[in-house]
């Protein structure tokens, strides 16, 4: 067995939705992100109900491609 000290993994992945209905604000907000080609970073300062709505409609489980990156990866001797 080895140990890692720390490891940092990004994880991406694409969820296809079809047929939903969103409140009227939600829609505009998506609107506007999918027209300026904006990525949400998760705070969703500028966009909370688009933000609020994704995170609570879209689960990993769901997901059709899943890609893992290691950033980070610190050994302990030995």
């Amino acid at each position: 067995m080895k140990t890692i000290k720390d490891l940092d993994v990004k994880v991406t992945y694409r969820v296809g939705l079809g047929n939903i209905k969103v409140p009227e604000k939600v829609f505009k907000q998506l609107n506007e992100i999918a027209d300026k080609g904006i990525e949400l970073d998760g705070t969703g300062m500028d966009y909370q109900e688009a933000n609020e709505w994704l995170r609570d409609n879209i689960k990993e489980r769901d997901c059709c491609d899943l890609e893992y990156e290691i950033t980070e990866l610190s050994k302990t001797d030995g």
